[in-house]
């Protein structure tokens, strides 16, 4: 995550996955993507808390409790995982202090990416929301492998297609999607793993995840406070993995400030290029920002 972004808009999505009866998009535009059959947007209750969480109740089927409209961009406009590599600037003051309730409800059951360009289209109809995109490009961490043989390293195995029965108590968890079938279909999200990945007491889980979600989970605030900046894939790996990392890291945020030195940056690079068989260096990657150029109180429903 870049420092424009703030860390309230990482969206926690659980989906289950059914096969699509929405056709899929490719190359869509406002005239072309789909549309929830029904929704509604109103102001959120004022007992909700602010957690961008984006849930999906049944497969045609999508509810936010509370979200600011620059959070609703990034669900939207994201790729389905943490983001990290995209920044949501600009828009009205509320646009990022009021909350709000969606729902959607789909013709059929439909896939993550259908969901978001359904909320592209309804964002774009009742907020009048118009965005103007742009890429820069900043200097990061590329995580790339590490042995010219291409073995990984012994916390690194191939997913087995079955997550875990019990849930694995996370923090900073990764979006993630349960799957019917292990076999990625066409509707298939690289940046979103199929089973719970994030950070867990004295490390990482990432499971059923693919070299971006692992990007992106070191690119999150407890690794980055330690590596001082984002991390990009530069692996050229398109597999599913389960990979744990055993490294205590530091708390964050102000109870965690001035991290002890043990906590320095090379010992985690040293845990990821032992454990995961996989090196840190530097390296460019794309940040695509968006613009809110124009938004208003969403329209009656």
């Amino acid at each position: 995550m870049v420092a424009h972004r703030r860390l309230s808009t990482v969206a926690v999505i659980a989906v289950l996955a059914a096969p699509s009866a929405v056709a899929r998009q490719q190359n869509t535009t406002a005239e072309t993507r789909p549309a929830f059959e029904a929704a509604t947007i109103k102001l959120a209750p004022p007992d909700v808390v602010r957690s961008n969480r984006v849930i999906s109740t049944s497969p045609n089927r999508m509810f936010i409790p509370g979200m600011p409209l620059t959070g609703l961009v990034y669900a939207a406009y994201g790729d389905g995982g943490f983001n990290t590599s995209m920044s949501v600037r600009g828009g009205p003051d509320w646009a990022n202090r009021t909350l709000f309730t969606v729902e959607g409800v789909a013709a059929g059951p439909a896939t993550g990416r259908e969901r978001r360009l359904m909320l592209q289209t309804l964002l774009e109809q009742r907020f009048a929301l118009k965005l103007r995109r742009e890429t820069q490009t900043f200097k990061g961490l590329t995580l790339v492998v590490d042995r010219s043989d291409g073995t990984l390293g012994p916390k690194v195995k191939p997913w087995s297609g079955v997550c875990p029965e019990t849930r694995p108590a996370l923090v900073f968890e990764a979006a993630w999607q349960r799957l019917q079938t292990a076999q990625p279909s066409p509707s298939d999200d690289p940046d979103v793993p199929y089973c719970p990945t994030g950070y867990r007491n004295g490390g990482l889980l990432i499971d059923g995840a693919t070299m971006s979600t692992v990007a992106e989970v070191l690119s999150l605030p407890p690794a980055r406070a330690l590596l001082g900046m984002m991390t990009h894939d530069r692996t050229g790996l398109t597999g599913r993995y389960t990979m744990e990392l055993d490294f205590l890291f530091p708390a964050t945020g102000p109870a965690g400030a001035g991290p002890p030195p043990e906590f320095a940056g090379p010992s985690l690079s040293t845990a990821v290029r032992e454990q995961w068989g996989l090196r840190l260096v530097p390296g460019e990657a794309p940040l695509k920002i968006f613009v809110i150029e124009n938004a208003q109180p969403p329209a009656e429903n």
